[in-house]
């Protein structure tokens, strides 16, 4: 889609290096992306403790040690 945007030139020479963009068009993608990723992040988070049969970080690792072990024959 093409459009025509009013943007702050030196934010746009910063964020383009401080990332590794090339062009404004991946910039903005990339700004797109971070904003919906955010987003998707906080309701996350909102949601947290929301979902008490979900498993701990803690029960996840044990069992992954497990079968780690039990993979190697220990």
């Amino acid at each position: 889609m093409k459009m025509t945007l009013h943007i702050d030139d030196r934010k746009v020479a910063e964020a383009m290096t401080e990332y590794g963009l090339k062009t404004k068009t991946e910039l903005i993608d990339f700004a797109l992306s971070e904003l919906l990723r955010q987003k998707a992040v906080e309701r996350a988070m909102a949601s947290f403790g929301q979902h008490p049969d979900l498993p701990t970080n803690a029960e996840l690792e044990k069992t992954e040690k497990r079968h780690i072990r039990d993979a190697r024959g220990r």
